[in-house]
């Protein structure tokens, strides 16, 4: 190989790379989850959600924990979000769970049933 075409192959490989880095970027960006506004109150939300035990209000705690055998964030979604008007935290709900997704939801709600309002919050920091 020749001076030339080294000086030309040496300049292509960074140009290469540059796009294969820039193509996975892209595909990767849409995956990517939404960070949730307030993970440590999302936590103490669902706590708070499944720890009703009994009465009208039992629904919504029921709903979460279906949604997390489901595997399914919007059941949990629904469970949570009518736990926070029964509680009359509507609002701060909204605000809390702002950016978050569905998979997001599943996930904190499944780690507050299977390990504990203390490790949610640890896991949200």
């Amino acid at each position: 190989m020749g001076q030339k075409e080294m000086a030309v192959t040496r300049g292509k490989l960074p140009f290469v790379f540059g796009i294969v880095v820039v193509a996975t970027l892209m595909i990767a960006a849409p995956a990517a989850h939404a960070m949730c506004k307030s993970l440590k109150n999302i936590c103490k939300h669902f706590d708070d959600c499944l720890q009703r035990t009994s009465g009208p209000n039992k629904k919504s705690a029921d709903d979460i924990r279906a949604g997390v055998k489901a595997r399914n964030g919007k059941i949990v979604l629904a469970g949570a979000e009518a736990c926070a008007r029964d509680l009359g935290k509507k609002q701060q709900w909204d605000k809390w769970a702002r950016g978050c997704s569905e998979p997001e939801f599943f996930q904190i709600a499944k780690v507050v049933l299977e390990l504990g309002n203390a490790h949610c919050d640890r896991y949200s920091q």
